[in-house]
């Protein structure tokens, strides 16, 4: 397993990730009718420019994505934003999420300095991402009732977290 950074040639591959994701109910938010080469290429252009993209390959397949960046506003200059995670059906529930994420926090740690926080946002509905999430360090900082329409039909809460990045230096 090899976790590296993302780079444009590996858009086919991070689509039909996306795709075989989006196919498994609660797995990322988009449905797979919403996910399309124009969609990846937005985040993985704004990640390359200003954030980071990390990919894991398992014998030359990408099995694994997160991205972050910047969200483009001078008063949140210092903080990445849009954070999303997909990990393949085939290897979720393995460590693979909390290594490739480990990954890109250590980016901001180490190459980063001027960024002191990463924020997502999780469907309350999704325990997992949840606890992987803090054990990783970031916070719940709240729930926005009724925001969320789950696969199953259920509204459910979203769950804002953040984390502060220790070697922030302003």
């Amino acid at each position: 397993m090899i976790i590296r950074k993302s780079t444009l040639e590996d858009l086919p591959s991070i689509l039909q990730l996306y795709k075989d994701v989006a196919r498994i109910s609660g797995g990322i938010a988009r449905k797979e009718h919403e996910i399309s080469e124009a969609y990846i290429l937005n985040f993985l252009t704004k990640s390359l420019a200003n954030g980071c993209s990390m990919v894991a390959e398992d014998n030359g397949k990408v099995v694994a994505e997160v991205h972050t960046y910047s969200l483009g506003i001078e008063c949140f200059t210092h903080l990445f934003g849009d954070t999303t995670i997909c990990v393949h059906p085939d290897y979720q529930g393995k460590g693979l999420g909390r290594r490739v994420f480990s990954a890109l926090l250590d980016y901001v740690k180490q190459e980063r300095k001027d960024i002191l926080r990463v924020e997502l946002h999780a469907r309350e509905s999704n325990a997992a991402a949840i606890e992987l999430y803090k054990k990783l360090g970031f916070r719940v900082e709240g729930r926005a009732v009724g925001r969320v329409l789950d696969p199953d039909g259920r509204i459910v809460a979203d769950v804002p977290m953040g984390w502060l990045n220790p070697n922030f230096v302003q």
